[in-house]
């Protein structure tokens, strides 16, 4: 009893992991191919055939029977000709398959020829004969169309896992692995233009990442001016593109000499010495001069009487 309660947490957590495995192997998958099966002029026989094909596509995994956003459309033509002279009975029947961008994948034909030789004058073709005719061209066209139509479905969805395998190797930049796989998939693919497209876009990626790449190896080396030189090629549809243009300026910035602004605080001291002379004059010169004066003085009097 003790063993199985210890399991049943490990059998939950397993069940957990299949089905999350379960998931991501069904998101991985490729997506069933639409198919719009519809009749060319309208009429009842081109209807049956319609029916008949759908019939035999619609359990299918791989594919949906809608007219509703078509990958393919398959349109069934029956023309019904009758001579009321000669009693002849034709039916010219074809099924054309192509790409909703209007590349034809398939086209099938058939004819079918009856003739009343009872006919007497006035008398209308024989219902029988009319209906046979019918039959078998029905039976004709659809045993012809559908066996072309499985081989283009089973080339198409085998060509969508292999553009999910590309295109996952290509998202981790494994672009050599992503157009290795590419080269698998032959012209005889209906949507091979797609996939020549896809392939132009890879190659473009893998380019744009090399010189990248190099650019990086070239400014470690100091070669900013190679690295720029590497980094104009990156193709502006590249995923890289816009990085490319940022490092672009930033190594253009790198470039550039760095000026240096060397202030200079210059203070002049003005020092003014004022130099104050100061006359000393000692008692005795005083005296001295007094004197002087009052002899002046003398002299000028006793000239005077």
């Amino acid at each position: 009893m003790t063993n199985f309660r210890c399991t049943q947490p490990l059998l939950a957590v397993a069940l957990v992991v299949v089905l999350f495995f379960a998931i991501q192997l069904k998101a991985l998958a490729a997506p069933p191919l639409r198919i719009a099966i519809i009749p060319g002029g309208g009429s009842g026989i081109e209807q049956e055939v319609v029916d008949r094909i759908t019939s035999q596509l619609q359990d299918r995994q791989d594919v949906v029977i809608s007219t509703v956003n078509p990958d393919w459309y398959v349109v069934c033509n029956i023309t019904e000709r009758l001579d009321q002279v000669s009693g002849a009975i034709r039916y010219n029947g074809n099924v054309t398959v192509k790409t909703k961008e209007g590349h034809v994948i398939s086209t099938t034909a058939v004819q079918k020829y009856n003739q009343d030789f009872s006919l007497q004058p006035g008398v209308p073709l024989n219902k029988a004969l009319v209906d046979g005719a019918a039959r078998e061209a029905i039976n004709g066209i659809v045993g012809r169309a559908v066996g072309p139509i499985q081989n283009a479905v089973d080339i198409e969805m085998q060509m969508r896992d292999k553009v999910i395998s590309a295109s996952q190797f290509a998202n981790a930049d494994n672009y050599d692995d992503a157009l290795s796989i590419l080269q698998q998939i032959g012209p005889e693919t209906p949507s091979f233009e797609s996939v020549r497209k896809l392939g132009e876009q890879f190659a473009m990626e893998k380019e744009a990442m090399r010189l990248y790449n190099d650019a990086q190896v070239k400014v470690k080396a100091g070669k900013y001016g190679e690295a720029i030189g590497e980094l104009k090629q990156v193709s502006s549809k590249s995923k890289r593109y816009s990085l490319a243009k940022q490092k672009i300026v930033a190594y253009q910035l790198a470039m550039k000499p760095k000026s240096r602004i060397v202030s200079k605080n210059t203070t002049t001291t003005i020092t003014t010495t004022t130099t104050t002379s100061t006359t000393s004059v000692s008692p005795n010169a005083r005296a001295t001069k007094k004197q002087e004066k009052e002899a002046i003085m003398s002299e000028v009097a006793g000239s005077s009487r």
